[in-house]
Parts: structure tokens; C-alpha cells; sequence
């Protein structure tokens, strides 16, 4: 019965996940058929058209709410975690859902650092609520990672 009920979280917080993400037009959304370590691989359109940005997703779900997501969503990459997204080339969030109030937010797992070109793993970003547009707040920190790494690269 708890392994049904953990199916029935995972495959309700990807639900969820699709639902947030799509909120934008500007994205494709593809599941992932295996498991490598993401759940989604998003592309960032542009009229409708892929632009080759992508990022990765990683999706989670519990069943009750939190009353304090910052202390209670484990904020430490764990070996697993770090392992799976290590060499990946583009950026890499994590979305957690409560299925008590579909209530979700999202951090970065893996995205580039101000000061440099190179990708940094971000133990202690913030979550932070999918509430109000954070897919186009998502979506335009991925733009702004590759108009930087493709101005670099020129």
C-alpha cells in the first residue's frame, strides 16, 4: 500500500509539474522514459520553435503541506543528486509539490555562477514558490545563462 501511495505522489507531482511548466508557451516538455536522474527535459521555444536551450528537471511530491519549505525540503544536494547532474551541460532545477494543497516550488540544483562561466552546484539557494509566472522567471534565467555562455564563447 505505501509503495502504491508513493506511485501515486510521483506520477501526481509530474502532473503538477507539467501544469506549472506549461503555464508558459514558450516550452516543450518531454517525460523521460528512463531514469538517469531527470524527470523532464524542457526546450525553450521561440515562435513556437525550439531554440536548442534546454534544462533539465528534477520533480518531487509529498503528501501534506509545508509550513515551512525552507526548513523542511532538504536544501543538500545528496551523493545521488550530485552525481546524476554533475556533467550534464545545461542547467538543472528541482520542483517539489505538497498533494495537499498543490502547493509547489522550485530551486536550482545546477546552474552557473555569476562570477563564472563554469556551472557551481547551489547547496543553499532559497526555494521558491511556482506561485504567480516562475516558469517565465525560470525560463528567462536559462535565456540569460546561454546569451551569456554563447556571448563568451564569441
Amino acid at each position: 500500500m505505501k509503495q502504491d501511495l508513493k506511485l501515486f505522489i510521483d506520477e501526481r507531482a509530474q502532473q503538477l509539474a507539467i501544469v506549472y511548466l506549461t503555464r508558459s508557451r514558450n516550452v516543450a516538455v518531454e517525460k523521460m522514459k528512463a531514469d538517469y536522474g531527470l524527470d523532464m527535459l524542457v526546450t525553450v521555444l521561440r515562435d513556437q520553435l525550439p531554440t536548442g536551450r534546454v534544462f533539465g528537471v528534477q520533480i518531487k511530491g509529498r503528501d501534506r503541506a509545508f509550513k515551512d519549505v525552507q526548513q523542511e525540503a532538504s536544501l543538500t544536494l545528496s551523493q545521488k543528486e550530485r552525481y546524476s547532474v554533475q556533467d550534464l551541460p545545461f542547467p538543472v532545477c528541482i520542483l517539489i509539490f505538497s498533494m495537499e494543497n498543490d502547493k509547489g516550488y522550485y530551486r536550482w540544483l545546477k546552474y552557473p555562477g555569476e562570477s563564472s562561466k563554469r556551472f557551481r552546484f547551489l547547496e543553499q539557494n532559497q526555494w521558491r514558490s511556482l506561485d504567480e509566472s516562475p516558469s517565465e522567471q525560470i525560463i528567462e534565467d536559462v535565456n540569460a545563462w546561454y546569451d551569456e555562455k554563447n556571448h563568451s564563447a564569441a
